[in-house]
C-alpha cells in the first residue's frame, strides 16, 4: 500500500505535534495541512515524492497570489515533516535541503500601518471611547502587544511604580474550533515572554480602565473572563469608521507601534525583543520597507 504524503504529515501531526506543541500551534499545522490538501502534492506517495514536488508546489502557491505568510507556513509544515521523515528512514534524502521559498512571494496587499495623519485622527477617537475595547487597542498602539497578549493581560501583570508590564499569557482562539478559547500559559513562543516598558501616556490609559475594571482579574474583562477577538475587532472597527482611516484587522496596531518605534531611532535588536520576536531576522524581514526607505535616503546622498 503506498502512503500519500497528506496521510503521512497527519499522522505525524496527530501522533508527534499535538502533544508537544502549545494548542495555538497545533490549531495552526492542521490548518496548513487543511490547504495543503486542495493541491496535487498532497496524493504523491512518499516514496516517489522529490524536490521538485516540493518546489512546484510553493511556485504554485506563490502564482495564485497566496500571501507570504501563508505560503511560509507550508514551507514550515513540509520541512518540519520531511525531517522526521528522514530521522525515521521514511525518505531516503534530505529533501527538505532543496526547496526554496519563491523570490517574487506577493506582498500583503492589506494596509501595513497608520501614517501619522491617521494616527492623529484615530487615536483621540480610541483614547476618548468609554468602550474597553477601544482601550486595549490604543495599548496595543503604544506597547505593541499582540491582540491576544492584551486580552490576556491581568492586573497583576501591571508594575505600576516601575511603568512596565510583563507579557505570559495569550487569549487562545481555535481555527478548528471556533468555539473553544482560552488563556494560555505562556505567549506565543518563549521570546514572547517578556517585559514591555510603559509611557505616561500608557499609564494613564490603564489607570482609566482601572476604574472600570479594577475588581476583575482581566484588565480587558467582561466578568470574569477577557473580552472576546470579536467583541473588539468589532469595537475597533467602528472607531476606524468614525475616524475615516482603514480597518485591516487588529494586527496593524502592533504594526504601527513598531513603524513609529523604527522612525524614532530605535535600533531593530531592541525593537526585536520589545516585540518578542524570536529571531532579530524576524524583525527585519517584517519591516523591510522601512529599512527600504534608509536605502533611498543614502543613495539621495551618493547620487
Amino acid at each position: 500500500m503506498v502512503v500519500n504524503l497528506y496521510d503521512s504529515v497527519a499522522d505525524w501531526l496527530a501522533n508527534y505535534k499535538k502533544r508537544t506543541v502549545k494548542a495555538a500551534t497545533y490549531d495552526r499545522l492542521l490548518i496548513s495541512l487543511r490547504l495543503m490538501k486542495k493541491f496535487a502534492i498532497s496524493w504523491v506517495g512518499l516514496t516517489e515524492l522529490n524536490c521538485d514536488h516540493i518546489q512546484r508546489y510553493l511556485n504554485e502557491l506563490s502564482d495564485m497570489a497566496y500571501s507570504r505568510s501563508t505560503i511560509k507556513k507550508q514551507y514550515v509544515l513540509l520541512t518540519g515533516y520531511l525531517r522526521y521523515a528522514y530521522s525515521q528512514g521514511l525518505i531516503q534524502s534530505p529533501l527538505y535541503m532543496g526547496a526554496k521559498l519563491p523570490k517574487d512571494i506577493c506582498q500583503p496587499k492589506e494596509k501595513f500601518y497608520y501614517t501619522e495623519l491617521e494616527q492623529s485622527r484615530l487615536s483621540p477617537i480610541l483614547e476618548n471611547s468609554n468602550d474597553i475595547s477601544c482601550s486595549a487597542g490604543l495599548l496595543m498602539l503604544l506597547t505593541g502587544l499582540r491582540i491576544g497578549e492584551v486580552l490576556a493581560l491581568e492586573w497583576d501583570d501591571i508594575y505600576w511604580d516601575r511603568r512596565f508590564l510583563t507579557v505570559s499569557k495569550t487569549l487562545v482562539k481555535l481555527s478548528t474550533n471556533p468555539n473553544v478559547t482560552f488563556v494560555q500559559d505562556g505567549a506565543k513562543s518563549d521570546s514572547s515572554n517578556r517585559s514591555v516598558p510603559l509611557n505616561q501616556r500608557a499609564l494613564g490609559l490603564l489607570r482609566k480602565v482601572y476604574a472600570k475594571t479594577g475588581r476583575c482579574k482581566y484588565v480587558f474583562s467582561n466578568g470574569d473572563m477577557p473580552i472576546t477577538y470579536a467583541t473588539m475587532k468589532y469595537h475597533l472597527r467602528k472607531a476606524c469608521e468614525l475616524a475615516q482611516v482603514p480597518y485591516t484587522g487588529c494586527h496593524i496596531f502592533r504594526h504601527t507601534f513598531a513603524t513609529n518605534c523604527y522612525n524614532r531611532g530605535c535600533d531593530v535588536k531592541i525593537l526585536s525583543r520589545l516585540l518578542g520576536h524570536a529571531d532579530v531576522t524576524i524583525t527585519y524581514n517584517t519591516y523591510i520597507h522601512l529599512l527600504e526607505d534608509d536605502l533611498e535616503q543614502l543613495r539621495a546622498v551618493v547620487d
